[in-house]
Order: structure tokens, then sequence, then C-alpha cells
């Protein structure tokens, strides 16, 4: 079982990206384009007629169906154009599988879906069993509201095992995440629907290199929310100055070119970064195409 360094992730995550950018924005670019017009001919209607009667409950109800609907399909469309993302980056020329891809996104996404709802199961017990233990010696959990803690009766062992506690869920999290943070990969590697396949898959990869994931997973999210700030600040600044015009059309072009410069970047590395630490634990797992 190969271990992963930090180091070699981060340079197969960027090997991903610079070989197959152009490819990520065809489609990420075409589902987002089939997406928007999905959602004006869905919804469009739908959000008038809500402006038009918003305490009729019947149509509160049909437009809480047609967001769901729409949202079920947006996520197909989404997770397929991953799951081409990473099977065309990983294969260059090969044809698009798109009955494939339309089968095997949703079904990762369910998997992942699955996986962190047992997660929120485990975080909900343990908060439980914290609140049970430590809010029956201060009053029960009211002992906790922010009227406690400003009046002092929470004092600071308490307040710093909350933080403990609080810490170690965010670890926790991380530790999922990174342990089925191959299993579309690996689902796209071997060409299969079956998600249970990615999702064990990634759990043995994974398992001599868990922690140092974790580290470069935070790491990652890290630079990523730097970044986001920074050209949030320094583009937001600018257009900021093109939307107050109060045109339509300026509002609408600054928010593309925040969308393009600040988003599409973190959404076109977030695409690689799974890929790359595939790589850097399997290196003979998928075609050396991009390294």
């Amino acid at each position: 079982m190969v271990k992963m360094s930090i180091g070699a992730a981060f340079s197969e995550t960027f090997a991903f990206l610079k070989a197959n950018w152009m490819q990520m924005l065809i489609w990420v670019g075409g589902a987002l384009l089939l997406v928007g017009l999905l959602g004006y001919l869905f919804l469009g209607s739908t959000f008038s007629a809500l402006a038009m009667a918003p305490n009729d409950p019947s149509i509160m109800m049909g437009a809480f169906g047609k967001i769901g609907l729409f949202a079920l399909i947006a996520a197909v469309i989404l997770y397929a154009a991953c799951m081409l993302i990473w099977r065309g980056g990983m294969y260059p020329g090969e044809a698009p599988n798109f009955g494939w891809a339309l089968q095997a996104g949703p079904a990762f996404a369910f998997g992942m879906f699955v996986v962190f709802i047992a997660a929120y199961i485990v975080i909900f017990i343990v908060i439980l069993i914290f609140g049970l233990i430590f809010g029956a010696a201060l009053g029960g959990m009211s002992g906790f509201s922010p009227g406690a803690m400003e009046s002092g009766a929470v004092g600071g062992g308490a307040m710093a095992i909350g933080a403990i506690l609080y810490i170690g869920l965010l670890v926790f999290m991380l530790w999922v995440q990174g342990r089925f943070i191959v299993a579309g990969p690996v689902m796209a590697d071997r060409l299969t629907r079956n998600p249970i396949t990615g999702l064990s898959e990634s759990w043995k990869l994974t398992q001599a290199s868990q922690w140092t994931i974790v580290g470069f997973y935070l790491l990652f999210t890290i630079l990523i929310v730097v970044y986001a700030f920074v050209a949030g600040l320094v583009f937001g600044a600018i257009l900021g100055g093109i939307a107050s015009s109060g045109s339509i059309v300026a509002a609408i072009i600054s928010m593309i070119i925040t969308a393009a410069v600040v988003y599409l970047p973190i959404l076109m590395v977030s695409f690689s970064m799974p890929v790359g630490v595939y790589r850097a634990l399997a290196p003979r797992a998928s075609g050396d195409v991009f390294a």
C-alpha cells in the first residue's frame, strides 16, 4: 500500500489541472449552462407565481415540489460532468460515455450522501452524550446558553471542553472526507456505476495515509479560503463600482466576471484534488496521462 505525501498530492493535483483545464471548462461550463436553462424553464413561472401570491399554500407546495425536482436534475447533470472530467482526464482520447456518467455521477452522490448522513448521526450521538454529561452539571443544556456564558455560569474549563469537542468534530468530518476522497476517481477509473466499489476501495487506499490526507485537505481548504477572500476583496471592490451604476447588464457582467475569476478556479481545483490524491496513493492504478 502506497503512503502518500502532501507534496505528491499537490503535484498530482496541479498536474491534472494543467493537463485538463480546457476539458473542465467545457464540461463545467456546459453543465452550468444547461442547469441555468433548465432552471429558467422549470422555475421561471414558479417564482413569478410566488411573487404574485406569496401566502397561497398550494402555490408554495407546488413550488417546493418543482424546486426539489430541479435540484435532483441539476445534481445528476453536475455529478455526471464531474465523472466525465475524471474519466476523460485519466484516459484522454476516449470517447465520452454519457450513459455511464449519467448513472455513475448520481450513484456516487448518493453514496457520499449516505456516508455523511451516517457521520452526522455519529456527531449527533456524541453531542447528545456530551450534553447529558456536562449539561447535567450545569443545570441542563440551558447551561450552555449564551446568557449563561455571559453571566459567567459556564467556567473556563467547560468552555475549553466545548472548544475541544468542536475541534474534534471538525477533525472527524475532515477524516471522513479524507477516507472517501478518492471514491469518485476509483469509479471513473474502473468505469463502474457501483458506489460501494468506489467507497470500499477508497477506504482501503487511504488506510496508510489517512492523517496525511486530513492534513492535506485542511491545508488545501485554508488556501482556498484565503484565495477566495483575497480575490473577493480585490475584484469585489473593482466590480462593485460597475454594478453600482444601476444597470442590469453591468450587474450581470460583474457577476459573471466574479464567478469566472473567483469561483471557477476554486471549482476546477476542487475537481482536480480527488484525482491528485488518487494518483499519489495509487500511481499505477490509473493511466499515466497527466503526470
